[in-house]
């Protein structure tokens, strides 16, 4: 009777152990060492905390948990699998090591420097990527703030660390290092990589080839617009200098303002250019 009653006790603590109630205390699988951890912390409301590793700190709130070691997750709804990623904000998920949430509708992946200067992803709804720095260097956003109605699907990609601006499809940040360039395009050229397009933070552009397009607007060089018929087919130039030719009539217009009207007649200059040049010469 007494090996019945021993029995009998020593099944309801291992019950107790492995049981799925609201018990402080469980032996959870650890993949890493491959053995049984015994875990003493609150549990989550229905149990649902999920804590695999060694040191994790989880929170007895739910639908959250932790994969690795030395994660802490204190938020509703978080989940971090790696080590050492920790986040106080809801709704967020950290993948990798030493990174961190500071918002909440987020996905961290990647890696910070230490637990002192973690990867932080501070940007509402947004998937942030870093290795080895303390702000993700590219952010790809719903493109909505906390609050906002959502309505539609958009939002965009930021490169280069802070987040991106209202209604902007591709953000490029300027780099920390001078001399550097917002965008490079390259091809290969004898097996070597080579500068085909560049544009650098000045703004300056260079471009190695040629540049095809149907009208090409700039604010300081002329327009040059062409149709088969007169100044009716652009009745509005865009500045001072641009010229219109009329491919049918042999025209030329060339624009002295920037109003309906503004074009005069190229072709009629040259008689009054030649009569200047024969008066010059006859002073001469």
């Amino acid at each position: 009777m007494r090996r019945l009653l021993f029995i009998l006790g020593l099944l309801g603590i291992l019950m107790q152990a492995f049981g799925q109630g609201q018990d402080t205390t469980r032996y959870l699988w650890n993949p890493v060492s491959g053995n049984w951890d015994y875990i003493s912390q609150v549990n989550a409301i229905n149990d649902s905390t999920i804590n695999y590793g060694t040191n994790n700190t989880v929170s007895a709130d739910t639908l959250n948990g932790a994969i690795g070691h030395g994660n802490i997750i204190q938020a509703d709804r978080s989940m971090a699998i790696g080590y050492n990623n920790t986040t106080t904000r809801a709704n967020n998920l950290l993948l990798g090591s030493f990174t961190e949430a500071d918002s909440t509708y987020s996905v961290t992946i990647g890696r910070g420097l230490s637990v002192v200067n973690r990867l932080k992803n501070s940007k509402y709804g947004s998937i942030g990527l870093g290795y080895f720095a303390t702000e993700p260097v590219m952010y790809v956003q719903s493109g909505y703030e906390a609050g906002e109605t959502y309505v539609s699907e958009i939002g965009g990609v930021s490169i280069g660390g802070p987040g991106l601006d209202t209604l902007t499809a591709l953000q490029i940040n300027e780099h920390l290092t001078g001399d550097a360039y917002f965008l490079k395009c390259k091809k290969w050229v004898n097996q070597s990589l080579t500068d085909v397009f560049t544009v650098d933070y000045d703004g300056d552009a260079t471009l190695t080839g040629t540049l095809t397009t149907d009208s090409v607007i700039c604010t300081y060089t002329p327009t040059i617009y062409q149709a088969a018929g007169d100044t009716s087919n652009y009745n509005t130039p865009v500045k001072i200098g641009d010229m219109f030719i009329d491919t049918s009539a042999g025209k030329t217009y060339i624009s002295v303002g920037a109003s309906r009207g503004d074009w005069v007649i190229l072709n009629n200059l040259w008689p009054l250019i030649g009569l200047v040049a024969i008066r010059r010469r006859k002073r001469i």
